[in-house]
């Protein structure tokens, strides 16, 4: 900096800028994590709730009402906590909410289809629908990173 004038030369204005761009992309690369997070979390406990479904039917005990209850927790989770996030990456909404339609339409689709075609509970059904939504839920995690 110039002490008589007191402005920048070229080269430290460039310096500045460099160094703001760098703070500015580590704050956004950042702000993936939560979500990555987030998706990951679900990917756990959307397949931990299959199998869950299974143990539930195969009983008979009425506790598949928690499970579904816990399913609309972690949908209204899923749909509020990122709307508290400071800074995200571009496209960061229609990513968002493409995994956790795809994820909550497994979902359901999963829930729906074991209770209609297994009320007795089929683990071999229950399975499959646990490792896909893994699947949808780590994807979409790495989708966020990646992005």
């Amino acid at each position: 900096m110039n002490e008589t004038t007191g402005s920048m030369t070229p080269a430290e204005a460039r310096e500045l800028l460099a160094r703001a761009d760098s703070v500015g992309a580590s704050s956004i690369n950042a702000a993936a994590w939560p979500v990555a997070v987030m998706f990951t979390s679900l990917a756990i406990m959307g397949s931990l709730l299959m199998i869950g479904m299974h143990i539930v039917t195969h009983t008979g005990y009425g506790a598949a009402l928690l499970a579904c209850s816990v399913g609309v927790w972690a949908a209204l989770t899923a749909c509020i906590w990122p709307m508290f996030q400071r800074s995200t990456k571009a496209g960061y909404t229609k990513r968002f909410l493409t995994s956790l339609l795809g994820y909550f339409g497994l979902y359901v689709a999963a829930l729906v289809g074991g209770t209609i075609l297994f009320p007795t509970g089929n683990l071999w059904f229950y399975i499959p629908a646990a490792i896909a939504l893994a699947a949808i839920g780590l994807a979409a995690a790495f989708r966020e990173l990646r992005a």
